[in-house]
């Protein structure tokens, strides 16, 4: 067996941290160096993700986000699972196991949003996986997405498609997105007046005053997150260019009185994507109206797994989030490209 230390992210040398991510996250790795504690939300608790090494060299990670969860009216600790990867040339060893094991250690309640690999690791371990949330996508340049016609422009089709998908969403009222960093307060003052649910079948996650802060305002790409607002409904989303493509992400939606019209704000958001040059909306939800916007066949089922030490803990936990969105784990921030 090969000789490994297990070690925390706080204990590793950056420049041994910087070698790794260059290898496996090439495309967002000047992020993850320079703003790791942000990522894997270090300092919440005492949660840190592990990382692998071999003869001082860092050959794989198991990254968490720390979170607190609602279940049957009780607050419980919980990590998200995230980064998970062994280097290519030490896969197939059982290292990735091994490590699964040791992270299974840090905190009793486990949760991810997983690929089919990673889940293949996990059910070993006694995980269960849930396939009710999903990640919805709808082009509005599709031009952009046809690798033979990506070095051309054809504006002239990308306009004609606008209009006809305009009709659909036109409407007389519009609305316009407005910067999370100068309007945070107002942003916070609407959180508060959420009013919470009682669900004894699902788990909740717990999006208090801090875990905002966290996500929105020490977000290193905070400039790129707005919110649109219509009638006490509201979306925070997330606006940025990624491999020339423009995208709109909708992370978080929410309605103080009427959840009916959680829809029309999708409509309205989706006309101002249209007007803007927007080229791919994506989000992520449970709600069948808000799922019926996006095309079925674009329409993926995400896994969801989880494993806890506390069998009635882990009950519930199958049953899945009661409000998954986008803005939670990390299945917005890992889209960036640096």
């Amino acid at each position: 067996m090969l000789r490994y230390k297990i070690k925390k992210i706080s204990e590793i040398d950056i420049t041994q941290l910087s070698d790794f991510y260059r290898k496996v996250y090439f495309q967002r790795h000047k992020s993850l160096i320079s703003n790791w504690r942000w990522w894997y939300r270090v300092g919440h608790g005492k949660f840190e993700p592990l990382l692998l090494l071999i003869d001082d060299k860092v050959i794989g990670q198991a990254g968490l986000l720390p979170t607190d969860l609602r279940i049957k009216e009780k607050k419980v600790p919980a990590i998200w699972f995230v980064d998970f990867v062994i280097l290519p040339e030490f896969r197939g060893k059982g290292l990735g196991e091994l490590l699964t094991k040791e992270w299974m250690k840090i905190c009793p309640n486990q949760i991810t949003f997983c690929n089919n690999q990673s889940l293949k690791v996990f059910k070993k371990l006694g995980w269960k996986n849930n396939l009710s949330t999903q990640r919805l996508l709808k082009p509005i340049n599709p031009m952009k997405f046809l690798p033979f016609l990506r070095k051309i422009e054809l504006n002239f089709a990308n306009k004609i498609y606008r209009k006809l998908i305009k009709k659909r969403f036109s409407r007389s009222i519009l609305i316009s997105p407005r910067a999370i960093i100068d309007n945070y307060n107002f942003i916070d003052d609407s959180f508060k007046k959420q009013k919470p649910v009682k669900n004894e079948k699902f788990a909740e996650i717990i999006r208090d005053e801090k875990w905002f802060y966290w996500r929105l305002m020490e977000c290193p790409y905070k400039k790129n997150l707005y919110f649109f607002e219509h009638k006490n409904n509201f979306a925070i989303v997330n606006i940025y260019s990624n491999n020339k493509i423009k995208r709109l992400n909708i992370l978080y939606t929410y309605s103080l009185e009427n959840h009916n019209q959680e829809n029309e704000l999708l409509i309205l958001i989706t006309n101002w994507a249209i007007e803007n040059n927007i080229d791919m909306l994506w989000a992520v939800k449970k709600n069948q109206e808000f799922i019926n916007i996006f095309p079925n066949i674009l329409t993926k089922s995400m896994n969801f797994a989880s494993w806890s030490s506390d069998e009635k803990i882990f009950e519930v936990l199958q049953n899945g989030l009661s409000d998954p969105q986008g803005i939670d784990s990390d299945i917005d921030s890992c889209l960036y490209i640096d």
